[in-house]
């Protein structure tokens, strides 16, 4: 097992990366040519304070050297470069909490269905997984601060009259989701008297070609990722509608997202220290940024 330094070192290396804090750019999958942003070297001492406690998993993890991190196939917050080597959001903090701590780590993949079970079992100390906060997953470990709200948006192009969620509700409406998602679900729930229908996504981060090709006059995606969405795909432009009409900041409110889930780390359940620890690094993550632009690289690339 290498060091958490160490597999950072072989991390960025494959991914294009650079140790001075290189902003994003594209890549893909098959060459492993990311460069996401860097992962700092230097710890929070706000963080470092809260991370020195004493606790049983702390300890644990101390004592043996080894952060285990499970995680789940979630392209982009988790996904597997070849087997074994993990790249994504997730991967990505993995590396950087087991810096903190100054350890190694193993990331280990589970279905979602036994995730938190891992942690109940002591198999994992964290369940980093684009992790949905749910009442029923509360009955059995403690969930960190969130870091991201997970939740959809409908896109159409700029130009196009539509403006609210009204407008879209109408029988002349053409509304395409990507087979397999849970878009159809809410194409039900926001716009039942819409015409539905599906095709591939594949890849891509939104079905903008159908849209620009006038076969569709409206998709959906994540809230997210609204504004490496608007950024990218320009021609022709799109806009956002959220609960509220069209989006008109740079990022939605929570107020505009629908259906928005809190996501957040799992945590083995009644251990305060180890959650203070990990909300401590959380609103480091939060407050300097760092989070947001490590989603809006991921969400960017064309990985599935």
């Amino acid at each position: 097992m290498l060091s958490a330094l160490a597999i950072l070192a072989a991390t960025v290396a494959a991914c294009g990366g650079d140790d001075e804090g290189g902003g994003a750019a594209t890549g893909n999958a098959a060459t492993g040519t990311f460069r996401p942003p860097a992962i700092p070297s230097e710890v929070n001492p706000a963080v470092r304070r809260a991370c020195g406690v004493s606790s049983p998993t702390i300890d644990r993890i101390k004592k043996d050297g080894v952060l285990f991190w499970a995680i789940g196939v979630s392209p982009p917050f988790g996904f597997e470069l070849e087997p074994g080597v993990w790249a994504g959001v997730e991967a990505q903090n993995a590396a950087e909490l087991a810096t903190v701590l100054g350890v190694d780590f193993d990331i280990g993949e589970y279905s979602y269905d036994v995730l938190p079970e891992a942690l109940v079992s002591g198999q994992a100390d964290i369940v980093g997984a684009e992790l949905f906060v749910t009442d029923e997953r509360k009955k059995v470990i403690d969930f960190s601060t969130p870091y991201y709200q997970s939740g959809q948006l409908f896109y159409v192009l700029a130009a196009s009259p539509y403006r609210t969620i009204a407008d879209l509700n109408r029988p002349d409406v053409r509304f395409v989701y990507g087979t397999g998602t849970a878009q159809l679900e809410l194409a039900k729930k926001y716009i039942p008297k819409a015409k539905v229908t599906q095709t591939r996504l594949g890849d891509r981060l939104l079905l903008h070609d159908v849209l620009a090709a006038d076969r569709a006059d409206a998709t959906m995606s994540q809230a997210a990722a609204m504004k490496v969405i608007l950024d990218t795909f320009t021609e022709p432009p799109l806009a956002a509608i959220g609960q509220n009409g069209r989006v008109t900041g740079e990022r939605p409110d929570s107020e505009d997202v629908l259906d928005p889930f809190d996501v957040a780390f799992g945590l083995p359940k009644g251990d305060r220290g180890w959650r203070g620890c990990v909300n401590a690094w959380v609103r480091d993550l939060l407050d300097s940024g760092r989070m947001v632009d490590r989603i809006d690289y991921w969400l960017a690339q064309p990985v599935a």
